[in-house]
């Protein structure tokens, strides 16, 4: 008997308000898939961003035992620069690994934290962190003329700098790619015919994030991913088993918290002299020995000790640490906003969050008024400003949400059981335990995960 096929579609951002209510009845293809399958929101990794997420959800396994955990990461305890993740950090085996190793065959198009291409049984092309003019972005490489003919024209790994291109440039642009990614994703799947195809799309967060109050714009593209998905369902088997996912969801930025400076008004931060003009923290900048914490920003913020023993110039004492988190911990959280209301800052502790804390975490993780404020780096000259109307790195409309989307069904063949239901309380970490059930794979079960029963 053969095994089942699976096919992973994953739309990075999908946000399951729009995708589920708003813009529902405009989207036939997702449609059918919730009715004669399983649908519903999906837990997403704490942060949740599209790396660690996406690996996460292909390895099982949290940021913690990853030792990822976002874009940049510390990987030595200096305070140079952050290290941005390659896909050599990936100690742990994924889907496609496991695959290979069963004999199975795989197609891995766009996935996040795949550069340079694995040699696997099958093809892969890398994800979005493919540096420009790359020539290992590719497996087998002889897959290399195929695509641009397939797509028609160039292939694209990513829009660039989708932050400051102009904005009807920028639309086009993410049209472009999101047809080319699909018609690569048709001539993979009927070249290959894999029992396990997994791609990742990554427009629809460009998108939010460039265009997240032109309700039309974001709605056309909605429209346009949903009629993509459709031509791709064309091409699989019937019975294959399809998951429609997002990595995490999307919401309004209300506005940028500068949590540097926020430390440097509460003294916890000391700055050899302040700034001539806002500009990103930098180690010179920083009188190390007066210092006990600083911060790096993005969708959520990082928040680091300047420990002695571990950091050239520690000033914090390892006995001190403890008592330290606890007081930093409950002054985010109490927080007030520009208001004067609470601002309902979110923190977390990776030691308690994690199952194990590789590498060099965060001690903080922050998520500034539970994601609906991005954290900022930047230090300005007047240290009391703490709060900002935008972004520090560019243009941005929307943050990420904790939760995602997550339709499993069918590509056209049968229905599953209780088809057209909303499953509750499903999460990313739950994909890769179930898959390896569905295609026999073996797997160690240490990632926080638990297979679905109601996909058998």
């Amino acid at each position: 008997m053969s095994r089942p096929k699976v096919a992973v579609i994953g739309l990075d951002c999908l946000e399951p308000s729009l995708a589920f209510d708003r813009f529902a009845g405009s989207l036939p293809n997702l449609a059918g898939l919730m009715s004669r399958g399983r649908w519903g929101r999906l837990t997403s990794t704490i942060p949740p961003i599209t790396v660690p997420a996406w690996m996460c959800m292909a390895t099982g396994q949290d940021p913690g035992q990853l030792g990822i955990y976002g874009f940049r990461n510390r990987r030595e305890p200096t305070y140079g620069p952050l290290q941005t993740a390659a896909a050599d950090w990936v100690q742990a085996p994924r889907l496609w690994d496991l695959a290979t190793n069963a004999g199975l065959t795989s197609v891995v198009l766009g996935w996040p934290l795949t550069y340079p291409a694995a040699q696997i049984k099958g093809a892969m092309v890398s994800g979005p962190l493919t540096p420009p003019e790359a020539t290992e972005g590719v497996w087998p490489p002889t897959l290399l003329p195929r695509l641009e003919r397939w797509a028609g024209g160039e292939y694209l790994f990513d829009v660039k700098n989708f932050r400051t291109a102009p904005r009807e440039k920028l639309y086009g642009q993410l049209e472009t790619m999101a047809r080319r990614r699909f018609a690569v994703a048709q001539g993979l799947y009927r070249l290959y015919q894999p029992n396990l195809f997994m791609m990742v799309e990554m427009s629809p967060d460009r998108l939010q994030h460039a265009f997240w109050e032109e309700t039309e714009k974001v709605a056309a593209h909605y429209r346009l991913l949903d009629s993509l998905v459709g031509e791709l369902l064309a091409c699989l088997e019937p019975h294959t088993l399809v998951l429609v996912v997002s990595d995490h969801g999307a919401r309004p930025l209300e506005g940028g918290l500068a949590i540097n400076q926020w430390l440097r008004d509460k003294g916890y931060l000391t700055l050899k002299q302040p700034p001539a003009e806002p500009k990103p923290l930098s180690p010179e900048m920083v009188d190390w020995p007066r210092t006990r914490v600083w911060a790096d920003g993005g969708y959520y913020g990082r928040i680091y000790l300047n420990l002695a023993g571990r950091e050239p110039q520690g000033a914090v004492p390892p006995s001190k640490a403890p008592a330290l988190l606890a007081r930093l911990s409950a002054e985010l959280e109490a927080m007030a906003g520009p208001d004067g209301r609470p601002l309902g800052n979110r923190v977390f502790r990776p030691p308690d969050t994690y199952r194990e804390t590789k590498g060099l975490p965060p001690e903080l993780i922050l998520y500034p008024g539970g994601l609906g404020w991005r954290a900022l780096a930047t230090v300005w000259p007047d240290e009391k400003t703490i709060f900002t109307q935008g972004n520090d790195s560019g243009p941005d409309g929307a943050n990420h949400a904790q939760e995602g989307v997550l339709i499993a069904a069918p590509a056209a063949g049968g229905r599953l059981g209780q088809a057209g239901r909303e499953i509750h309380g499903a999460r990313l970490y739950d994909i890769f335990p179930s898959l390896c059930a569905l295609l026999s794979l073996p797997t160690d079960a240490s990632g926080p995960g638990s297979p679905w029963e109601w996909l058998k």
